[in-house]
C-alpha cells in the first residue's frame, strides 16, 4: 500500500466533538433558575426567574416552545430505587393556557413567574417528625411542531422551608 492510497481527505469534515456541540446549539437553553418563596401567615408567594437563550437556528426558524414552570417537592435522592416514588408536583406557576415562548429581536428572553397560594400546599413532608420541606422549581421547554427535538429541562437549587 502506498502513501497515496492511505490518504483520507478531511476537507468538509467535522470531528465528533464539533458535531455534538453543533447539535446542542440548535435548541434553546434555560439559564440558572432563581427561586424565592415568602411565607406570610397562611399565604406563600413563589417567585421564579430565569432566562431563555435561543439558538441561531431557533431565531432563523422562529422556533416556538411550550413553557412549563412547576414547584416540585424534593423527595428523592441519588440512587433511590424506583419503589421510592418520584418527586411531588406542588404547584404550576405558568398559566394553564400559556402562549408559546419564541425568539424576538434578541436571542435572550427573561422570564418571571409569581404566584400566591396556601402555604400548606408546600408541605410535602407530612409526617409526625417535623422536618424542612425541600422545594425546587423545574422549568421545561418543549419544542412546538414542526420540530421533533426533545424537551429541555432545568431545575433551581433546593430551598428548605419550615412550615
Amino acid at each position: 500500500m502506498t502513501d497515496a492510497t492511505r490518504y483520507i481527505s478531511t476537507k468538509g469534515c467535522r470531528s465528533i466533538r464539533e458535531a455534538g456541540h453543533e447539535a446542542e446549539a440548535t435548541m434553546a437553553k434555560i439559564g440558572a433558575i432563581k427561586l424565592t418563596v415568602k411565607i406570610k401567615g397562611e399565604t406563600a408567594t413563589a417567585d421564579v426567574a430565569y432566562d431563555i437563550t435561543f439558538s441561531k437556528t431557533d431565531i432563523k426558524n422562529k422556533q416556538a416552545y411550550e413553557e412549563d414552570c412547576r414547584l416540585i417537592g424534593d423527595d428523592t435522592h441519588a440512587g433511590d430505587p424506583a419503589a421510592a416514588g418520584g418527586d411531588d408536583i406542588l404547584e404550576f406557576l405558568t398559566p394553564m393556557f400559556n402562549k408559546p415562548v419564541k425568539p424576538g429581536t434578541k436571542d435572550t428572553v427573561s422570564r418571571k413567574h409569581k404566584k400566591s397560594f396556601r402555604a400548606l400546599d408546600l408541605n410535602e413532608d407530612m409526617n409526625a417528625i417535623p422536618n424542612p420541606d425541600e422545594i425546587r422549581a423545574r422549568v421545561t421547554l418543549m419544542p412546538v411542531a414542526p420540530s421533533t427535538a426533545k424537551p429541555v429541562q432545568r431545575e433551581s437549587p433546593m430551598l428548605k422551608l419550615k412550615l
